[in-house]
């Protein structure tokens, strides 16, 4: 597998898991790699770190549900975060 492959695979995994909030230990271990090593090359190829990465599918989730009439405490726990 490749760079790309594996960055777009764990791209659509956090796409899927959002919710979940999931570490950087759990996706470099999507990734088979180390957090470190994980992290260097996942900021290379999606220009924002991981973190970063999940913050902003977090936020356009989060204001999707509030555009759709939820709650502001129902939209922040249905994005994942633990209060509004």
């Amino acid at each position: 597998m490749n760079d790309y492959e594996r960055i777009a695979r764990v791209i659509r995994f956090i796409d899927a898991h959002r919710a979940e909030q999931p570490s950087l230990e759990v996706l470099a271990t999507q990734a088979g790699l180390s957090p470190f090593h994980f992290h260097r090359l996942f900021s290379a190829w999606a220009g924002v770190t991981p973190k970063d990465f999940l913050q902003c599918l977090t936020l356009a989730h989060a204001r999707a549900l509030l555009r759709d009439g939820e709650s502001v405490l129902g939209a922040a726990y249905a994005a994942g975060l633990s209060g509004p």
